[in-house]
């Protein structure tokens, strides 16, 4: 009889054990996608990239963030497969949620989302393709800067030549010998 009673007391334990789990698998769900790079460049082992989901339902405040998922590169590069929980109690079927994320290096961001990618709600998937664009760089840098000094060399050239022309014109004449 006491077996009995202590394999069901072990039976209800287990079952109340497994029930939060259970309930907490319901009232969850997940957006997933890849993360890409517009511009082809490898990046270094000590990237980190963070992908965010987001609540964009306010206007003129910032996206309030609901999950995010952050790892190191270690070598890897784009795409970038992420997978975002989160809790299907905290989504309003009129709000706006958005995917966004960074890759940081030496704790600079260097890639960022610069288009709201929409997820969950409204017809919207739950599954993205995002892709990240640069950050602070101006394309092809060497060659603006070849051109800015280019430019820069060429003025002084036309300043030193009037004043050499002005100078010349200036000078009175000197007698002609034949």
């Amino acid at each position: 009889m006491l077996k009995i009673r202590s394999l069901i007391s072990l039976a209800i334990t287990a079952v109340l054990l497994v029930l939060p789990t259970s309930a907490q698998a319901q009232n969850t769900s997940s957006v997933t996608g890849t993360a890409n790079l517009r511009q082809r460049v490898a990046l270094p082992n000590n990237a980190v990239v963070t992908m965010q989901l987001a609540d964009a339902s306010r206007q003129d405040v910032p996206a309030q963030v609901i999950s995010e998922q952050s790892f190191i590169t270690n070598g890897a590069q784009a795409p970038f497969p992420f997978s975002l929980l989160y809790d299907k109690a905290r989504i309003a079927t009129n709000g706006i949620y958005i995917v966004q994320g960074n890759i940081k290096v030496n704790g600079q961001v260097r890639f960022t989302t610069t288009t709201a990618y929409r997820v969950i709600t409204q017809g919207n998937p739950t599954s993205v393709a995002v892709i990240m664009d640069a950050v602070g760089t101006l394309p092809n840098t060497a060659g603006g800067t070849n051109l800015l000094l280019g430019a820069l060399l060429l003025g002084a050239l036309l300043l030193l030549t009037r004043r050499l022309r002005t100078q010349l014109l200036n000078q009175p004449s000197l007698p002609r010998t034949h």
